[in-house]
């Protein structure tokens, strides 16, 4: 009975960590919250778990066995076969574990070797489709793409199904080859993304925000702080911003700004589309290795104003300029792919490309990756 009764509280405890972890940042959720969700005490928390982080890991533990579970029963005669049977189940955790999977995405930056631990599940399991090993950029193509895909709202517009995907990583993006050889990949912006000189006094709140957000976390730092770090009254702040959430939001917003205006400046002239894509992906990687803060203080965003991250991410989607002559499939809404849908994919690409090379150890160099990806995104993976 005493069993019963353990296993019970320990479950309502996870139960209700997980309610509130996913729909909140780690930061802003603490034991006491856990424990008054649970209806439960704050000494019955500490009978069975260290601290909150235990708890988390607990969770992110769980929620991994489960994944490589199911990934075990995929299956097939062939590897477009085995392709649907995989995607079949990452679309029932998509559409089963949205709460562990909210969390496991702040988990993912919080606590490098969980995505690692992930990471390897998925090369197991491309493993079993493909009868050898993937490389790195296939990984990108293949897992990095969807993954970002399936939390975007393009996914729930449309009808995504297992084979779609499956279609999608065979065919590849685009039509064209590496035509200006290794200058697609040869760039030279600055080493330091300057912020505007003589900067009004709106843009100097946001800068000293910035800064004491990415250092301390959004819940830890106070107006007063910001205020006194840009040099103003506390009055100043609510002169430019109702409250610390759309502030938060404003900073936000410019960090797109600039990683954009990164890009389009120093993006060569005279490339392909493919070309354009894989430069942009290296300035990509060279904005945030210079900014690595920017990073974290967007993955914070999704958790504190997500409207605002989805801006963000919409403005990045709206940039992509595709034509179809560029492209290897059809972009028509009848039996094509859909121009967001496309743009997401590579959007995806680049976002784990990101983590693979700043969060997970990648090379001093990722333009050998970035080169390799142009086989996949020309030619797909059939084998």
């Amino acid at each position: 009975m005493a069993k019963d009764r353990k296993t019970a509280t320990i479950e309502k405890l996870t139960a209700s960590a997980v309610e509130l972890f996913s729909n909140n940042w780690y930061e802003a959720v603490s034991v006491a919250e856990i424990c008054r969700n649970a209806e439960l005490s704050n000494g019955v928390f500490y009978r069975y778990f260290k601290d909150k982080e235990e708890l988390v890991r607990q969770i992110l533990d769980s929620f991994l066995d489960v994944i490589e579970s199911r990934f075990k029963d995929v299956e097939g005669d062939d590897v477009r076969s085995r392709l649907i049977s995989f995607f079949t189940y990452v679309l029932v955790s998509n559409r089963d574990d949205l709460p562990y999977i909210a969390i496991f995405r702040e988990g993912e930056f919080r606590f490098p070797e969980y995505e690692q631990r992930l990471r390897d599940i998925y090369l197991s399991v491309l493993y079993k489709v493909y009868g050898r090993e993937v490389s790195i950029s296939e990984y990108l193509y293949i897992i990095g793409s969807i993954r970002f895909l399936l939390r975007r709202p393009c996914f729930s517009k449309n009808n995504i199904t297992a084979e779609f995907l499956a279609d999608l990583v065979y065919m590849g993006i685009f039509s064209g080859k590496l035509a200006a050889g290794p200058e697609a990949l040869s760039i030279d912006p600055p080493s330091t993304i300057e912020d505007p000189a003589g900067a009004d006094t709106k843009t100097k709140l946001i800068l000293a925000g910035r800064k004491l957000i990415a250092e301390n976390g959004f819940y830890k730092v106070n107006i007063y702080e910001v205020t006194r770090t840009a040099g103003y009254a506390v009055g100043t702040f609510y002169l430019h911003f109702a409250s610390k959430e759309e502030f938060f939001s404003e900073i936000i917003l410019y960090l797109g700004r600039q990683l954009r205006h990164y890009i389009a400046s120093n993006l060569k002239k005279g490339l392909n589309r493919l070309e354009i894509e894989l430069q942009g992906q290296l300035l990509f990687l060279r904005y945030f290795e210079t900014h690595q803060q920017n990073y974290q203080l967007v993955r914070e965003a999704e958790f504190i104003v997500r409207e605002t991250a989805e801006k963000y991410y919409d403005r990045i989607e709206k940039g992509y300029n595709l034509e179809q002559s560029d492209l290897s499939f059809d972009l028509s809404e009848q039996g094509g792919v859909s121009a967001e849908i496309a743009k997401n994919f590579l959007m995806g690409i680049s976002h784990f490309l990101g983590i693979e090379y700043l969060f997970g150890g990648g090379s001093d160099d990722p333009r050998k990756l970035i080169s390799e990806l142009s086989v996949p995104l020309t030619g797909g993976i059939k084998k």
